[in-house]
């Protein structure tokens, strides 16, 4: 019954995670403002510059955060398959 339920839960995670796949593309393409466009390409070089250096430095962090959850995550997954195996025995 429980192996059941693991598949079960694994076989929506990835409809889920495939869902989402398909769906990304059209809500990425939603944030290109027509207003934003027009400012970015009627501004000076160094402006451009300045932009992409502020998405860069908004970006990294956000990544870094995910990783370190993404790892911390993965090395304790099975910490409480262990305690209940050995609380068992």
């Amino acid at each position: 019954m429980r192996d059941e339920m693991k598949t079960g839960l694994r076989i929506l995670q990835m409809a889920g995670a495939a869902f989402a796949a398909m769906i990304s593309p059209v809500a990425l393409h939603a944030q290109n403002c027509a207003l934003c466009y027009q400012s970015v390409a009627a501004s000076p070089n160094n402006f451009i510059q300045a932009l992409k250096g502020g998405i860069f430095v908004l970006i990294v962090p956000s990544l870094l955060i995910c990783a370190g959850v993404t790892v911390t995550a993965y090395r304790k997954r099975n910490i409480s398959v262990d305690e209940e195996s050995s609380a068992g025995e």
